[in-house]
């Protein structure tokens, strides 16, 4: 008797878990029924009355976009929009032949620092233009000069390392200064529309810069740049060069070159569109310049 039963109890759980079944699958297969109709009915040919799928369609899209409305935001929209954006901004054609990168909201890691002074320092770019240097220099030497430092592939050589050796120093020291006194490395413009207010921050700029979190601050980090830049030539220049003097003229020769920088960063918007014009970006490999999203 018992079991008898638990088979009617168990045969009355069925029937209700199949009842719910059949509710659930007949609330998902209707409206489907009901559409798959009206296309057959659409498609005879005794049926001259127009075709009504189109405004089932039509509420269909409309339940669903408000029942989406309602539900709560999905994860990947959430994903996207807490995906860390990058802290430089992206690289085109008018930041091909110099990397000159422009400040962003993104504070920047020691990482980060350190891809701008391995590119800086060590891309083509640092490879390339001081032989133009070389080459100025070796067409008009100066006169006091040894043989070796202004005739022959030798002297080319020289005054080609020479220009390493600053550039190198230069980019080394402003990266640990800026890195041990946490200073952003980046240029940030001016918001002015006139050229002569905007060449006095680019100017301005090299003495005062900002810090990781946004506060203007003495900018220690260019002074040691062109400290470095200025003096590391007295351990090799001839005779007569390798002074304090030479040294401190050198090192007002770096300062101005960051100097020259910020003003290209400034104005980097108006002449980029004629370096798109002429092509170079065409021209020169694609690794000139790394490339970074927004």
């Amino acid at each position: 008797m018992t079991g008898r039963t638990y088979r009617i109890n168990d045969l009355v759980r069925m029937a209700g878990i199949a009842l719910c079944l059949t509710v659930g699958y007949s609330r998902v297969v209707a409206p489907q029924e009901v559409t798959k109709e009206s296309h057959l009915g659409c498609s005879s040919s005794e049926t001259n009355s127009p075709c009504p799928s189109a405004p089932i369609k039509k509420e269909t899209q409309e339940t669903q976009g408000q029942q989406a409305a309602n539900l709560p935001d999905s994860p990947e929209a959430e994903d996207q929009g807490n995906l860390p954006k990058s802290p430089f901004r992206a690289q085109d054609g008018s930041n091909t032949v110099l990397y000159l990168p422009v400040a962003t909201p993104q504070r920047l890691s020691f990482s980060d620092k350190f891809t701008i002074y391995a590119h800086q320092t060590f891309g083509p770019p640092a490879l390339v233009l001081p032989a133009f240097a070389a080459g100025r220099d070796m067409a008009n030497p100066k006169s006091h000069y040894p043989r070796e430092w202004k005739d022959g592939a030798g002297a080319f050589g020289r005054i080609y390392g020479d220009s390493l050796a600053m550039t190198t120093s230069q980019h080394t020291a402003r990266f640990l200064a800026g890195v041990a006194l946490h200073e952003d490395p980046r240029y940030v413009r001016s918001s002015s529309t006139n050229p002569l207010m905007r060449t006095m921050h680019a100017l301005a700029f090299t003495l005062v810069d900002k810090t990781d979190s946004g506060r203007n601050t003495i900018a220690l980090s260019n002074f040691a740049g062109a400290a470095a830049g200025g003096f590391v030539g007295s351990a090799y220049l001839p005779h007569g060069y390798n002074d304090l003097t030479h040294a401190e003229q050198r090192m007002a020769i770096q300062f101005t070159s960051i100097a020259i920088q910020n003003v290209a960063a400034e104005f980097q918007p108006q002449w980029g569109p004629i370096v798109r014009k002429l092509r170079i970006q065409k021209i020169i490999p694609e690794w000139w310049v790394p490339l970074h999203d927004k």
